[in-house]
């Protein structure tokens, strides 16, 4: 199943590259623009050189998606309706074109509360070792990038944890015609829990995507996502569209003492928006179908949510965008009630809000966001209502240093749970700093320091309840290369 999935999925890829490549223009000979509107972002002069390697690149894959095209009248779509999440990378570091990257990084990270517990806390010293590289395309109607890095982490104390890591990242966007856009984006990763350390857990709690504000106790993990969006620009001041996303989590070697339960997230939504100048207000209706469990420890449960929104998205000069949203959410659960031994069927209405906002220079960069809606328990919980605030800035201070800081809140309140005893309520929060110096055209350093907080409330277990912290501590050592694939 999973193999024809990919070949269809491969398929409908293809497809869509076929298509949009045939409506690229023959580029022009003098380096302009074709006149359709499109902006190429790529340069015909041959001679053009090599980019320095962005700052972000000390760390791996740079985790910024292609942008869509900033001389176009649409909107951004915002990640909630399927949209690239906000990035925080600099403006001087967006610059795109036909390469392809690579690069190796070599650092280590000491945790003084590996296992996040409010006593006996247990240090580790992980030692890892990080190759990556990346293709990257810009047409005037296909962009695409697809990124792999893989990693080895040894441990000081616990080597029965040495195991390595993968991530495979695709994200393009598709113009089939002057008025038709379609985003795809698929993420697979198996990490052992120390993959990312050091790089920055926690901050991100946005709009979209999986419930990023729970720190998850140590274990094995393989999570994939896929996300298709679609928009038509059918008149002059109005676009509608169309998105969809499924996010699959999977646990296994969980540490000793802790409960964790698989969780799949199906999304659709369909929505209007209708512009006033630089101002895009419209409607979003979306469906969704949360589910956790399939083990025999752990109880199933299932929660469809239902909810109708009005969105606003507003993009100004100088690369300010701001997101809104608010509206009823109706859920429909199935399964553990916090506080009972027995599956329980219950429907609830409740209230859906966010903003999300992001500003960016060539120096400066700045992302920050509320949310509150029902999410997934990123495996600890079963279903919960989650209020999540989020904020990260990045600093270039001269040329080749920048400093960047970021944190996140995350207060999860449970709506089912997967084993009887769980916590009811969860809150927890992260803080995040990094130095990042350039030590050449392709070598870079970073290092960074973070500070996670957990507080579990109502769970029958008192082992876990009360305040759990931990220190982390990283250096990096990276080498980036990158060379230009043609014109």
């Amino acid at each position: 199943m999973q193999s024809r999935n990919s070949a269809i999925f491969a398929a409908v890829l293809l497809g869509l590259q076929i298509l949009a490549s045939g409506q690229n223009p023959p580029a022009p000979s003098n380096g302009q623009d074709t006149g359709t509107g499109a902006n190429t972002g790529t340069s015909t002069d041959e001679t053009h050189s090599t980019p320095v390697p962005a700052l972000t690149g000390v760390i791996g894959i740079d985790s910024q998606v292609p942008e869509e095209d900033s001389n176009s009248t649409l909107p951004r779509i915002p990640s909630l309706l399927g949209g690239p999440r906000l990035s925080v990378a600099l403006g001087s570091e967006t610059e795109r074109s036909n390469y392809i990257r690579g690069g190796l990084n070599v650092g280590a990270t000491y945790d003084d509360n590996t296992f996040l517990t409010t006593q006996d806390e247990v240090g580790n010293t992980t030692y890892s070792v990080f190759p990556n590289i990346s293709l990257e395309q810009v047409r005037s109607r296909v962009t695409w990038k697809l990124g792999y890095a893989a990693g080895l982490t040894v441990n000081q104390r616990l080597s029965s944890r040495n195991q390595g890591s993968h991530d495979l990242d695709f994200d393009s966007q598709f113009r089939l015609s002057p008025h038709v856009n379609v985003r795809v984006a698929e993420e697979f990763t198996l990490t052992s829990g120390f993959f990312d350390s050091g790089i920055g857990g926690g901050v991100g709690v946005g709009n979209g995507g999986p419930n990023a504000s729970l720190v998850t106790p140590l274990s094995r993990q393989r999570a994939s996502s896929t996300v298709v969006e679609a928009n038509y620009h059918f008149a002059l001041n109005d676009l509608a569209g169309v998105s969809g996303s499924f996010y699959d989590l999977h646990f296994s070697d969980v540490a000793q003492g802790a409960t964790l339960t698989n969780s799949r997230t199906a999304s659709a939504s369909a929505f209007w928006l209708h512009g006033f100048g630089r101002d895009w207000l419209g409607i979003d209706y979306r469906f969704q179908r949360l589910t956790f469990g399939g083990s025999t420890e752990n109880s199933d449960g299932e929660t469809r949510v239902h909810s109708i929104l009005a969105v606003n998205t507003i993009t100004l000069p100088n690369h300010f965008t701001v997101t809104g949203f608010v509206g009823p959410e109706y859920s429909e659960n199935q399964g553990l009630v916090p506080g009972s031994t027995t599956p329980s069927n219950f429907n609830e209405w409740s209230f859906s809000g966010g903003v999300e906002a992001g500003w960016q220079r060539d120096h400066t960069s700045l992302a920050v966001g509320y949310s509150r809606r029902i999410n997934d328990g990123s495996g600890v919980l079963g279903v919960v209502r989650l209020q999540g605030l989020h904020g990260e800035i990045r600093q270039q201070l001269r040329p080749g240093w920048a400093i960047s800081a970021g944190g996140s809140y995350g207060n999860n309140k449970s709506l089912t749970i997967p084993v009887a005893g769980t916590a009811q309520e969860i809150n927890s929060a992260s803080l995040d700093a990094g130095l990042e110096r350039n030590l050449g055209k392709s070598l870079g350093l970073r290092v960074g320091y973070g500070h996670d907080f957990q507080e579990q409330l109502g769970a029958a277990d008192s082992t876990p309840m009360g305040f759990a912290h931990r220190n982390r501590f990283s250096v990096t050592l990276g080498y980036q290369w990158s060379r230009p694939l043609g014109r």
